[in-house]
C-alpha cells in the first residue's frame, strides 16, 4: 500500500540516512542521493496523497530568510522533512516576513523553519519571527544554519532550533505524536 511504501520504507530510509549523516558517517552527496531517490518516489506517490490514501503527519513552511541566497542547506533539511512524512512548502530564499506570514495563512497549523548561513543574514531571523508571532502567535518557529545555535534562537523568542536536518525531524515528529 503506498502509506506502508512510505512509513515503512522511504521515512524509514531517510531516517538512517539522517542518523548517519548527523554522525558524520555520509556526507552531503550521499544525503543528496538519498534525498534525490526519496523525491523520485515522492512523485509516484503524489496521486495517493491528494487521494487523501496517505496521511501526512502535518505541513512544514521553509525558506532562507531576507538577504541570504543560499539554499543547499535549506534544501537537504526539506528532503529530509519531507522524507519523515510532512508536506513541506518550501519558499526558497531571501524570504522576507510577509511570504513566511502569507504562508501561514494559507497553511494553518504548519510550522515554520527559517533557514540563514551567514551572520550577516541571521538577524532578519529576529524581524521575521517576531512579524510571524505577531500575526500567528500558536505558530511554532525554527531556527537553524551554520551561524545559528540555542542561545540565539531563544534571544530572538523562536521556538525551537535544529542543528541538523535529522536534529529537525526528531523534534516535529515527537510534536505530532
Amino acid at each position: 500500500a503506498p502509506n506502508d511504501i512510505l512509513t515503512k520504507g522511504l521515512i524509514v530510509g531517510m531516517g538512517k540516512i539522517g542518523v548517519k549523516f548527523r554522525d558524520n558517517k555520509v556526507f552531503v552527496p550521499q544525503v543528496l542521493m538519498s534525498a534525490r531517490a526519496m523525491s523520485t518516489a515522492m512523485n509516484h506517490l503524489k496521486p495517493f496523497f491528494s487521494s487523501g490514501a496517505v496521511k501526512r503527519k502535518g505541513k512544514f513552511i521553509i525558506g532562507t530568510v531576507k538577504g541570504d541566497l543560499h539554499d543547499i542547506g535549506k534544501n537537504l533539511v526539506s528532503m529530509m522533512v519531507e522524507g519523515s512524512g510532512f508536506e513541506v512548502i518550501d519558499l526558497g530564499v531571501d524570504v522576507p516576513a510577509e511570504k513566511f506570514i502569507s504562508a501561514i495563512e494559507a497553511h494553518p497549523g504548519a510550522f515554520v523553519g527559517m533557514s540563514a548561513l551567514l551572520t550577516t543574514t541571521m538577524v532578519s531571523m529576529e524581524e521575521i519571527n517576531k512579524a510571524i508571532k505577531q500575526a500567528s502567535p500558536q505558530t511554532k518557529t525554527f531556527v537553524g544554519g551554520a551561524p545559528v545555535n540555542n542561545e540565539f534562537c531563544k534571544q530572538i523568542g523562536a521556538d525551537y532550533y535544529a542543528p541538523d536536518p535529522q536534529g529537525l525531524t526528531e523534534i516535529l515528529t515527537t510534536l505530532v505524536a
